[in-house]
């Protein structure tokens, strides 16, 4: 069991995450340090592995109707398509990126709780290592294409697609983490029923 003093505060008062859609961005990434945001890419699904190592119980665990940790890990496997879609995109210079379904209903239907943790592992290690390889033979000219962010509505060069990919493999993480902590120490857990 993780103690609650695990928990981030100051002067007694949690940190609450932000939500995903609430951050602001301001894209300035040098293009100096793209390969190591892909490095960062590359190691999402290893310190997706290290959430699991103490608490494999507790990964289809969810806590007041959120996310379990096996659902926000499947998430990342479920915008791979996605990902690989806008990097064509980028490659082939296309104004406008395609949407993510801001509803997230892949990842609700997909029954991620109902599959073997080492499925999900599996899939997001194959998956982004597949991403990141397409990426390594990028050229400078390829990183600095701009395109646009459909809901951000701004431009952003693929590097900075890059970062904002890394980002969001943090963020989830980090959510997948409190959800195992949330369901090592809460009373009203309850599991996942897909």
């Amino acid at each position: 069991m993780i103690p609650v003093e695990a928990h981030v505060s100051m002067n007694d008062v949690p940190i609450v995450g932000l939500q995903w859609t609430d951050r602001t961005w301001t894209f300035s990434v040098p293009v100096g340090v793209f390969l190591t945001l892909l490095e960062r890419l590359r190691g999402a699904p290893v310190r997706a592995l290290n959430c699991w190592l103490l608490l494999e119980a507790l990964a289809a665990v969810r806590v007041n109707g959120s996310w379990s940790a096996k659902q926000h890990i499947g998430h990342l496997v479920d915008l791979h398509e996605l990902d690989e879609q806008r990097l064509r995109e980028f490659i082939n210079r296309a104004a406008i990126l395609s949407p993510a379904d801001p509803t997230n209903l892949r990842t609700e239907h997909a029954g991620h709780d109902k599959t073997p943790t080492s499925v999900i592992l599996h899939r997001f290690r194959f998956r982004r290592e597949a991403l990141v390889e397409r990426m390594e033979s990028l050229s400078t000219e390829d990183v600095v294409v701009v395109a646009t962010h459909p809901r951000l509505g701004q431009p952003f060069r693929l590097i900075d697609w890059v970062y904002f990919i890394a980002e969001h493999d943090d963020h989830h993480l980090a959510a997948a983490r409190h959800a195992l902590r949330l369901a090592s120490v809460s009373p009203s857990t309850e599991v996942a029923l897909g």
